[in-house]
């Protein structure tokens, strides 16, 4: 047998004891301001990753969570990072769990159901189970590995954004590496890998309106200023009703033209609309947009969404009054090559130009930029050579993750590094809702594409 069919065997062989371990992981509770939970999950983690061959470090961080590096010298001279986080979001009602315990993972029907099993515990222990593997079948790996894991991703990583700053010759030797590969990835129903390239970013304000000292008689409307009327007319104004195109001047003049690739890119990405419709139970999609033209809203298009409305304290009874103050909090996903911070500035312009400077503007969480990654790097075809001799079905290849993430503070201290999304997930696994979940055979079959990955950097 060959070093790569000794590692391959080895998954099969021990599978079950990856996933025991999985669950252990799972069930260290290590969501924000549970400390005790997240200190479990790190030495949990380093545990895990010695037990690999790897070597561990811990990085503290004043005030935030540790960030957790691995390394492990290889054959080849090449490098791969890999990226993820040990923290997880908070399980919400137990009793919308099926077995009430969300951070015990529940096997049923080819699945495990638990927080985090897939964001991002999932995406983090598959590939130190292919290390592992390759390690116990072979006692060394075809290429130099490293791992950079965090414990504030879910709180837009202000752990990590810090050190990178306070620490620039460290994070850099940290992060030195050929490709990156972030946290997670995603495989269709159909049973199709995805490889994403690149990451989006998102930023979230909250805007306020204060027209009074209190509430008053909805029968002062005529004479007392409205503070939910005054923030209705304010978020009217950031978006046009027909074309629901963002009204910020200058919204739009930072996102990158739609190139000749990424077009081919979206004509071969699998999209089952009607599938979608049924689903959301849709008459259409924004601007009626189908084909080609939706898959570009979805993957090239920045969005703006209201996220939360509130006045007059609805939850406290029905109450005829003009509310004096008013809240919203709205949330702009970002593409390449906008930024949070410029964003910011026109959305005050904005307002202070069309006679709103008395809404107040609240900067929520962290900031991070989107990073993209060319679909035709040559990455990519290795990626989808790997993944045609474990699945049944061709790697697709997404043209970014929908979601947000701090990819940027790589990008600061590597700007060419190209970063690709690949893993277990799968398109329902519910990630931040009840119900989380992972496929076990998607889960097998990521970690034997990583190790076939790994062994092309030394194969001819």
């Amino acid at each position: 047998m060959t070093p790569k069919e000794k590692a391959l065997a080895w998954v099969d062989e021990h599978f079950d004891e990856c996933l025991a371990e999985l669950k252990n992981a799972v069930a260290c509770e290590s969501y924000a301001g549970n400390e005790a939970g997240l200190e479990k999950m790190r030495d949990t983690l380093e545990a895990d990753l010695r037990r690999s061959g790897l070597v561990t470090q811990r990085h503290p961080v004043e005030g935030g969570n540790a960030l957790i590096s691995a390394s492990l010298a290889g054959d080849a001279p090449e490098t791969l990072l890999f990226y993820n986080h040990y923290d997880v979001v908070l399980p919400g009602k137990t009793q919308n769990w099926a077995n009430g315990a969300p951070f015990s993972v529940d096997e049923r029907d080819g699945f495990l159901y638990g927080r985090g099993v897939s964001d991002d515990k999932g995406g983090l222990y598959y590939r130190i189970h292919a290390v592992r593997a390759m390690m116990e079948a072979n006692g060394r790996v075809p290429l130099n590995l490293k791992f950079l894991v965090e414990g504030d991703e879910e709180t837009s990583s202000p752990s990590m954004s810090r050190f990178a700053r306070e620490h620039v010759s460290e994070f850099k030797e940290l992060t030195a590496a050929d490709v990156c590969l972030w946290e997670n990835g995603c495989n269709d129903a159909a049973g199709h890998p995805f490889l994403r390239c690149g990451v989006r970013a998102a930023v979230a304000f909250d805007l306020r309106v204060t027209t009074a000292k209190s509430d008053v008689h909805g029968r002062m409307g005529a004479t007392v200023p409205s503070a939910s009327w005054r923030l209705i007319w304010a978020l009217a104004s950031l978006k046009d009703a027909q074309t629901e195109r963002v009204t910020i001047d200058g919204f739009y003049d930072d996102v990158l033209p739609v190139t000749e690739a990424d077009r081919q890119v979206l004509r071969d990405f699998p999209s089952d609309e009607a599938r979608m419709k049924e689903a959301l139970q849709l008459k259409s999609f924004v601007r009626g947009a189908t084909g080609e033209q939706l898959k570009q809203q979805m993957y090239m298009e920045p969005s703006f969404s209201v996220c939360a409305l509130e006045a007059g304290e609805p939850h406290n009874g029905v109450r005829g009054i003009v509310p004096h103050t008013a809240y919203a909090r709205i949330s702009f996903y970002l593409v390449a090559n906008q930024d949070p911070d410029d964003i910011e500035k026109k959305l005050r312009a904005h307002l202070q130009s069309r006679g709103f400077g008395d809404v107040e503007v609240i900067r929520c969480g962290g900031e991070s930029r989107p990073v993209r990654t060319p679909p035709d790097h040559p990455f990519r075809f290795r990626a989808c050579e790997a993944a045609s001799r474990v699945y049944d079905k061709p790697m697709v290849i997404e043209l970014t993750q929908m979601g947000a993430g701090p990819a940027s503070v790589l990008a600061d201290a590597w700007p060419e590094l190209p970063i690709f999304g690949m893993g277990p997930a799968n398109t329902t696994a519910n990630h931040h809702a009840p119900e989380e979940n992972m496929k076990i055979e998607h889960y097998k079959n990521a970690i034997k594409c990583l190790i076939e990955l790994c062994y092309s950097y030394t194969e001819q």
